[in-house]
């Protein structure tokens, strides 16, 4: 018994790092994708044209503003996760229709 216990503690201090981790690891690569779907965009079109790729871009930069807004303010503390990860299903599925009908807009 005594040896489950013990791999028990290690498995759960591996994932405490390993969330650590991720933790502070999520902001800088939603920064990256951020900044590469910027780079992508006005190479492929231009930033102001209606497109797929311009709907998944203005998503992830919602959910960027999401994220910093709903740290700093007190009123929307306690929400922002939901709503962060509501955003995240839009951005999924705009992923998705950019990669498979790009020319649907």
């Amino acid at each position: 018994m005594k040896k489950y216990k013990k791999e028990g503690k290690e498995k759960a201090k591996t994932l405490g790092q390993l969330y650590q981790f991720t933790r502070k690891a999520h902001p800088v690569t939603g920064f990256i994708i951020l900044l590469l779907g910027v780079y992508h965009g006005s190479q492929a079109y231009s930033l102001y044209v209606l497109h797929t790729g311009t709907v998944l871009l203005y998503s992830i930069f919602i959910m960027a503003i999401t994220a910093l807004v709903g740290q700093k303010f007190r009123a929307f503390q306690k929400h922002w996760r939901v709503v962060h990860r509501g955003i995240g299903i839009l951005v999924f599925l705009s992923a998705v229709l950019h990669v498979f009908l790009r020319n649907i807009i």
